[in-house]
């Protein structure tokens, strides 16, 4: 019987411990707070390069073809003559993402150009032409094709565009 009592005081004992060990992991823990994000979001054009130019009437300078705005957030390109279908010039652009915010280029804006029967192809190489990330404070280049479309029949003169940056922040995965 001493037995018994001892294995039932036990029993009780153990199923105490576990209501009390049950008890205390069950409660509810509410935290509340405010978490405040500062950073700024900005990608801009920086710097126009050396082009390069294929059937060009004037001289082929940085400054005859691309002019960065103010803001530095729109280019615009002038092609005032090629010379013959198939001729061309292409422009390296520099991008750099200023903000703090990683960004992906996700595009480009055209204003100006881009019908069908426009006598000039535009086409875009290098960070324009991919989903890369622009980290903070990192340039990144593209270079920017102006061609006499062939399959159009009509000169390529006097051709003035803009062009604007379309990016998205970077999201962690």
């Amino acid at each position: 019987m001493k037995k018994q009592n001892i294995a039932i005081i036990g029993v009780i004992a153990f199923v105490l411990a576990i209501a009390v060990g049950y008890a205390l992991f069950s409660e509810t823990i509410t935290v509340t707070g405010t978490a405040t994000a500062k950073g700024s979001f900005d990608v801009e054009f920086t710097k126009v390069g050396t082009p390069t130019c294929s059937g060009f009437s004037e001289e082929c300078t940085a400054n005859n073809l691309a002019v960065i705005s103010e803001d530095k957030n729109t280019l615009t390109v002038t092609v005032n003559k090629l010379q013959y279908p198939g001729a061309y010039v292409e422009i390296p652009v520099t991008v750099t993402n200023v903000g703090t915010i990683p960004a992906i280029l996700t595009g480009i804006t055209e204003s100006g150009i881009g019908s069908t029967t426009s006598p000039v192809k535009v086409t875009y190489s290098g960070i324009a032409a991919s989903d890369a990330e622009i980290a903070q404070g990192t340039p990144a280049t593209m270079v920017i094709r102006v061609e006499w479309n062939k399959d159009i029949n009509t000169t390529a003169e006097g051709v003035t565009f803009s062009l604007g940056l379309n990016y998205t922040q970077k999201t962690v995965q």
